[in-house]
Formats: C-alpha cells, structure tokens, sequence
C-alpha cells in the first residue's frame, strides 16, 4: 500500500493555469474520487501524477519518493481510462498481460497472474475471448484487470465507468469498491459524476479552476458542503439567505422556519443574515407542526408545482412564499396539491458566497 502527497503543484498551458498550487493527500490504500466541472483540472492532475505533464511548480511524491525526473513507466502506477484502451488485436489474457511481458515477468508467472485477475474480476475462463466480443462491463472488467496486473502503488481512473449505461454503471460501481477496498488498493477515481463518486470514494475531493476547494467523506461533504458553489455541485437547491435572531430562531424571508438546537455549528457566528443549505431530505409533509410546540421544526405552506419520480423516490419541486422549495420524499403528491412541510433545521449549514 502506498501514500501518494501532490505538493503545491502547478501545471501551465501557456498562460492558462491549469493546476494552481494544488496540494493533495491520498493515504495508503485509500480510494480519493476527484470530481468538479469540465476544465476544472481532473484529468490535468493525473498526467500531473502519471508524468505525462511537466510541473511548473511543486513536487509529487508516491510512498515518500520524489517522482521528478522519473518516466512515466517506472512511477509504480496502474492507470485506466473511459475508453478502456484494449488493444484489438490481442485476446483477453495477452491484454492483461501486456505489462507485465513488456516489465519481463516469466510466462508462467504471467499466466498465474492473469488467472488470478480473472477470477478477480468474475471473468473466469475468458482468457482466450476475443476483445471484441466483450460487453461493455466485461471490457471494463478487463481494463481493471491489466491496470492491476502489475501490482502498481497506485491506481488512477480517468472517467472509468463513463462510457456505460446507467444500470451498468451502477452495478460496477459497487463492484469497483469492493474489489479496490478488499485488495486494500490506493487510488485515484477521476469522474464528473458525483453519484458515482460518492459510492466509490472513501473521501471526496471537489475541485474548480485548479484548485481543491472541498475534501470530505461523502456524507459528511454532503450534509456540510462549506460553499455555494460546492453545494450547487453537489446537486443542492434549497440554498435560502436566512435570518438568525438572537435566541437561534430562523427566517426565510418573513417566513419563521424554526429554531437551531443549542450547540448548532450556525449559532457559533450570533445573530445575523446567513446563507444556509437544507438537503432536499430536510423538508418532508407535515400536518400541523406548530412553532410553539416543537420550534425546531415549523411548518412551511407550499404548494406543488412539479414532480418527478426517480427509483422509489418523489423529487417535488413546490412554491412557498419566500421562493421555490425541493423536496425528495417517499410520499406521493400531485401537482397543484397545497400542504405544509416540516423544516429539519438542524440539517441547515451554512455557506461561504
């Protein structure tokens, strides 16, 4: 198992800063997801890290070592792209083991290896299989399979379940962490598709313009994204400008919504105007919550103006009176439907600008 520290590296294209002293940490056998929007720096970072893009600044270092001056093909790495990269010409075991014939590894031992890999990866028997007769999760499978061929210290993957349908990628999305977590594997999981990330990743790196601007473990980065860009990321849209009195009590524009619970990480900062997010959980169908009675959960009357049903779940779009809400709720309401809604305020967190 091996560590891997990207220390205030810079990457320029000309005058475009790609990576801006960026600085990462991905702890032996941890599985870091990259993720942030097209042309924030992802894929930069990981030619940063391959040594396919030369440093402008700053080091990187794998299990303590600094990697400057060494060739992409001697840094200990296992890398695996979107488009799988199998060579057509090659059947399935010679695919797999095309590092480790090209690093001289005996054939005996490559075809123990390239056995081991399949079993692996639930591909036993396919050694002889042309590559063009493989599904699109078996070529995946495969992929893996010769990226981890040679045992590398880290493992990096570029959009590796990009190219798949839906139902397929979330299949090998769970595959992915088991079998990386089992071997106790380091790795890298570049993706634009947050979902995904979180599934995979022990922790969670977002970055924009390049630079990481949130860590996390999924959860926690979800619940506590720390900025409004992060949360809109994130896929947040209850973003609301919130009022804090004096004794915690919170509103919405002229709308009460609660009281934050002693202790609340919001009330550290006294009274004043926040910008706060609520997870689209935090709001569920209420009747008659009362202010009075439990001021940490007011009632908020809206009325539903779009609903959309995703896996088991409603994500109903309503109306209020300072703006618009989201809800995601397993209960089934209709369009046009008024009710009140019940505000989990000690979900709120709030928001850098």
């Amino acid at each position: 198992m091996t560590a891997l520290e990207v220390d205030r590296v810079t990457v320029r294209y000309g005058a475009t800063l790609a990576l801006d002293r960026f600085s990462l940490h991905v702890g032996s056998g941890e599985i870091m997801a990259v993720v942030g929007p097209s042309g924030s720096g992802k894929s930069t970072l990981l030619r940063a890290v391959a040594g396919l893009e030369p440093l402008a600044a700053g080091r990187v270092l794998l299990a303590g070592r600094d990697l400057a001056g060494v060739a992409t093909h001697r840094r200990g790495l296992g890398l695996m792209f979107q488009d799988h990269g199998l060579f057509a010409h090659l059947d399935v075991a010679d695919n797999i083991a095309y590092g480790l014939r090209t690093a001289g590894v005996a054939p005996q031992i490559r075809r123990a290896r390239v056995a081991d890999l399949l079993d692996l990866v639930g591909l036993e028997g396919f050694e002889e299989r042309s590559t063009e007769q493989l599904s699109g999760g078996e070529a995946q499978r495969v992929a893996l399979a010769r990226a981890l061929a040679p045992e590398p210290g880290l493992l990096m993957l570029d959009e590796p379940l990009g190219s798949l349908d839906r139902a397929l990628r979330d299949q090998l999305t769970g595959e992915l962490r088991r079998l990386l977590t089992n071997l106790g594997q380091t790795a890298i999981h570049v993706t634009h598709d947050q979902a995904e990330a979180f599934a995979v990743a022990d922790r969670v790196t977002v970055v924009d313009d390049g630079r990481p601007v949130a860590v996390g473990r999924p959860a926690e980065l979800w619940a506590d994204p720390g900025s409004r860009f992060v949360a809109e990321f994130l896929g947040h849209r209850n973003i609301w400008s919130v009022a804090v009195d004096g004794d915690g009590s919170l509103r919405w524009a002229d709308q009460p919504i609660g009281r934050l619970p002693a202790g609340h990480p919001a009330l550290a900062g006294g009274a004043g105007r926040r910008l706060m997010v609520l997870p689209a959980t935090g709001l569920e169908p209420a009747s008659g919550v009362e202010p009075a009675s439990e001021p940490e959960r007011c009632s908020l009357p809206v009325e539903v103006t779009e609903v959309v049903f995703r896996q088991g779940i409603h994500e109903v779009t309503a109306r209020a009176g300072p703006g618009t809400v989201h809800v995601s709720t397993t209960d089934r309401l209709e369009v046009g439907q008024r009710l009140s809604l019940a505000v989990d305020v000690e979900s709120l967190r709030s928001l850098s600008d």
